[in-house]
């Protein structure tokens, strides 16, 4: 990943846009590239977290139009298989709460859970284009305010809190789902 940053980063772009570039980058996402705006490049918190959602949602409806021969290709490769697998497992939430549980899958900021598996993770369950495009969006933007808030705090401070907020989250999701059953 950071051969990545370092490369947008060598490109000479603005910060904004380098920012944003990440934030349209599968796994990256706006998880990386908040981080990466304001420790990496000093930009003002709320100026990466515009530029990363820029990015992060515009790939939201091409992704979600470009689906199905976009899995075909890859269930083709063999890392493509692992993350559809992956997705697979980790929709469990989509699958009980279906647009609510897209929402809160892409709005947990955890790597592996931003736009581009939720566009996955739409199409595995069967979620209409009409409700997955705004259920992402709002998920994508609820992990961008939170992600700038931890990143906001500092590298010690916010990663620490961004663990006991996952972990105390990641519980509730556990009930919620439990009750759903």
């Amino acid at each position: 990943m950071s051969v990545l940053i370092n490369f947008v980063k060598s490109l000479g772009l603005p910060n904004t846009i380098s920012v944003a570039i990440i934030g349209a980058l599968p796994i990256l996402e706006l998880r990386g590239a908040i981080p990466f705006g304001v420790w990496g490049l000093r930009m003002h918190p709320i100026a990466a977290l515009i530029s990363a959602l820029c990015g992060n949602l515009a790939v939201i409806i091409p992704l979600l139009f470009a689906i199905d021969p976009f899995i075909s290709k890859l269930n083709s490769i063999e890392i493509g298989k692992k993350w559809i697998n992956r997705a697979r497992m980790k929709g469990e939430i989509v699958k009980r709460l279906e647009v609510l549980g897209l929402f809160l899958f892409v709005a947990i900021p955890l790597p592996g859970t931003g736009a581009w598996t939720g566009a996955l993770v739409s199409f595995l369950f069967g979620i209409k284009k009409r409700w997955a495009i705004p259920s992402i969006a709002m998920g994508v933007i609820t992990a961008g305010i939170i992600v700038t808030l931890f990143v906001s705090l500092g590298p010690v401070k916010g990663t620490i809190l961004a663990i006991v907020f996952i972990v105390s989250f990641s519980k509730l999701l556990d009930i919620l789902i439990r009750r759903t059953e």
